[in-house]
Order: structure tokens, then C-alpha cells, then sequence
């Protein structure tokens, strides 16, 4: 979730520090542009770290009170909406505040509630829609399939 919008960006500035440093222009400002894209591409790690953290402790936590599948998508929408402020100001210290990365950081914030919600069932292993998130072993109860001798 947090890569999303924080890694363009350091795309874009590790692209222009290329472009300033090529055409021999400014140094000093090719190196402050690398030191931008480090800061965005190692914030925005660290934080979806941090986020996975909180969405998946919360919702082991929340799975444990919790029988609905609703409020367990509800709660991975809380949980997203509450830890994504992080990424915005990953990006805000990475882009020295500007106007275009923070404002479509900001509007990316309810699409990534929308995907935690939807992740989130799977995530505490209420279903398993989504078969790249689960190996292949049988769901909890299912028995495991018959497996034929391939000798």
C-alpha cells in the first residue's frame, strides 16, 4: 500500500538527478535529488513495514473478537485509513512539501482503505479468494486433496 505512491516520486527524482548530472549541469542539485529518491524509496519501505505491522496485528487481534466477515473488511478499512498518514508524510519530507506529490498522495488515501479492506478477510484467514496470499495447503478444516503417483 505505501509503495504506491511514494516510489514514483523517487522514480522522478532519481530520473532528474540522471538527466542534471548527464547534461552537466548542477551537482549540488543532482545530489540533492538522489538524496530524495533514497529518502522516498527507504521511508516508503519502512513504512509499509510499519503498516503491515499495524494491519496485521490489528486484524489478528480484531479476528479474535470479531465472527463477522463485514466488520473484519470494516476493520482493515479503520486500520488502512489510520496508518496511511505515514506514507503522506514520507512524502511530504521526501518532496520538501510539494503541492502535486502531496495532493495525489493524499487522494490515493481512501483507494489504499479500499485495499486493505479488501485484503483483509484473507489476511486473517477468514477465506481465500485471493490464492496468492495462501500457500498451497488446505484451508483450516478442508480435507487435502488425493494425490495421484506420478511414478
Amino acid at each position: 500500500m505505501t509503495c504506491v505512491p511514494g516510489i514514483p516520486w523517487a522514480a522522478l527524482a532519481l530520473g532528474v538527478a540522471l538527466v542534471e548530472f548527464l547534461r552537466g549541469g548542477d551537482t549540488e542539485l543532482a545530489a540533492r535529488d538522489v538524496r530524495y529518491g533514497v529518502l522516498l524509496t527507504g521511508g516508503s519501505l519502512l513504512a509499509g513495514v510499519l503498516m503491515g505491522l499495524v494491519l496485521a496485528g490489528g486484524l489478528a487481534l480484531a479476528s479474535r473478537v470479531v465472527t463477522r466477515p463485514w466488520a473484519i473488511t470494516l476493520t482493515g478499512a479503520l486500520l488502512g485509513a489510520l496508518v496511511f498518514p505515514v506514507e503522506v508524510l514520507v512524502v511530504a519530507i521526501g518532496t520538501d512539501g510539494a503541492v502535486a506529490q502531496l495532493g495525489t498522495t493524499f487522494l490515493a488515501w481512501p483507494f489504499m482503505a479500499v485495499v486493505a479492506a479488501a485484503h483483509s478477510t484473507d489476511i486473517v484467514g477468514r477465506t481465500r479468494r485471493r490464492t496468492w496470499l495462501w500457500a498451497s495447503a488446505p484451508a483450516p478444516g478442508e480435507r487435502p486433496s488425493p494425490v495421484a503417483d506420478s511414478a
